[in-house]
């Protein structure tokens, strides 16, 4: 089977990315195989009207037909590998995608990933592991920042400035390589990252400082807001699922994995041995 790092929607379908190729996921989790570009393959990015790829040697690439046909973007002069790429919630109109690369920070896009710019200002690392957004902020609010968050190898950076700018979140210290942010973040203020021996990271106040939970796992590979509230976190041995992001219960008989996904009607899960539905037992009456 294939490992999978990388899982992206769209109208299209479900597109999962690793370092053996893209694929497009069909019933029960089967992939089938979509030719791309790159030669070492990160990151995917489904949107409304084409698909990103993120990885070397071409930075982002992008298709507008599903992967018949690919063009390489406008790159900034960066060379780096790009290992992340993350869609502003409001994509559709903004047209803002923002990519992590492995030495070279973060770049912007404002055209659908056809062209990119460094946006580095406030950052201490340039080797971005992740990179999520808060959801839209609500229509009466005044201003409505588009609030980022990027995962480095020394800390956690938030940008209130739609990913220009970017300043070190208080308390965060480790290698973070997952962040998700609450789905009710404009009432709960929840934002949680994980690290991948550091245990995991809670913060109650926007992401202005975060504090390490005691009572959660050590290792964290991949950490999903849910759209109903509450969240899902994989270590290396087990899914864990917390109404609150405070207080964890693993989950009996669901195997880990590297990415967690959630669409419409499904959550999906990506590892070591391809993808699979995960089932929602925490929905299950007691």
């Amino acid at each position: 089977m294939s490992i999978i790092l990388s899982l992206s929607h769209n109208g299209d379908g479900l597109y999962a990315a690793g370092p053996e190729g893209m694929f497009r996921v069909r019933d029960a989790g089967a992939l089938e195989d979509v030719i791309q570009p790159q030669k070492f393959l990160y990151a995917c990015c489904a949107l409304d009207d084409r698909v990103l790829v993120g990885g070397a040697p071409h930075g982002v690439a992008y298709s507008q037909d599903a992967g018949a046909q690919w063009q390489g973007a406008w790159m900034d002069q960066v060379d780096s590998p790009v290992v992340a790429l993350a869609p502003a919630p409001d994509a559709r109109e903004s047209q803002i995608v923002l990519a992590g690369t492995e030495d070279r920070g973060v770049l912007r896009s404002g055209n659908n990933g056809e062209g990119w710019y460094v946006c580095n200002f406030g950052l201490h690392s340039l080797h971005v592991l992740h990179l999520c957004w808060a959801p839209p902020y609500p229509p009466d609010a005044w201003p409505r920042w588009r609030l980022a968050f990027a995962c480095t190898d020394e800390g956690i950076y938030r940008s209130p400035a739609e990913g220009r700018g970017w300043r070190r979140c208080a308390g965060a210290e480790g290698v973070f390589q997952v962040a998700a942010v609450d789905a009710a973040f404009h009432r709960t203020r929840i934002v949680l990252a994980g690290t991948e021996d550091a245990g995991l990271w809670f913060s109650d106040d926007k992401g202005h400082a975060f504090q390490r939970l005691e009572a959660a796992p050590t290792r964290v590979n991949a950490l999903l807001a849910l759209r109903a509230g509450g969240f899902l976190l994989s270590d290396d041995v087990a899914l864990w699922h917390s109404e609150d992001g405070r207080q964890w219960q693993r989950l009996a008989d669901q195997d880990p994995c590297l990415v967690l996904y959630e669409t419409d009607d499904q959550i999906w899960a990506g590892g070591q041995d391809g993808v699979c539905a995960v089932e929602r037992a925490w929905d299950a009456p007691a």
